[in-house]
């Protein structure tokens, strides 16, 4: 049975760092340019790619959120982290991708990016590109219902998210590399 005292946060939360609201870039604006513009393609990416689309009251008191992307049992075991090697807009760093509020989290302050093409064996992709995504999964959401089934619905989950990021991608004129390993 469910332990329904010790079901896992949907929201993984960080209580340091910057806060980038991406809300107001939600609005269709057709004459904008700059960094309007490319707050305006992340905001959307992000939104399309596993931000919040539904949330559903229910009697035990906590909605429940639905996302873009699906997952298995509604529990999202997949966490969306933006690096940045440093732009007009994002600082270098590590974000998180708050889905609950739509926002982006800086809480990393540094230059990964070289650790980023390590890990990546020198992926020519990553050469001349400014921001990468990546995908981690928590594995007690999934855990905590599926057992020693949740590898297989984390990673149908996380496919799920990288086909919509793939998708979003498309659709807010990047270019999206998958990069796996």
């Amino acid at each position: 049975t469910l332990d329904w005292e010790n079901q896992p946060k949907p929201f993984k939360e960080y209580k340091i760092g910057n806060s980038y609201e991406l809300t107001p870039y939600l609005s269709r604006q057709e004459d904008i340019s700059g960094d309007r513009l490319i707050w305006q393609r992340i905001s959307r990416l992000l939104l399309c790619s596993y931000g919040l689309t539904a949330k559903v009251p229910t009697m035990y008191g906590d909605p429940i959120y639905l996302r873009s992307a699906p997952s298995a049992g509604g529990l999202y075991p997949a966490e969306l982290y933006l690096i940045s090697r440093g732009t007009s807009i994002l600082p270098a760093g590590l974000y998180n991708y708050q889905a609950q509020n739509h926002s982006l989290i800086h809480f990393w302050e540094n230059n990964i990016w070289f650790d980023l093409q390590a890990a990546c064996f020198d992926n020519d992709a990553l050469k001349d590109t400014e921001l990468a995504f990546v995908t981690t999964a928590i594995f007690y959401r999934s855990a905590w219902r599926y057992e020693d089934r949740a590898y297989r619905r984390i990673f149908l989950d996380t496919g799920h998210l990288l086909g919509n990021i793939e998708l979003a991608a498309a659709i807010n004129d990047y270019r999206p590399h998958l990069i796996g390993g």
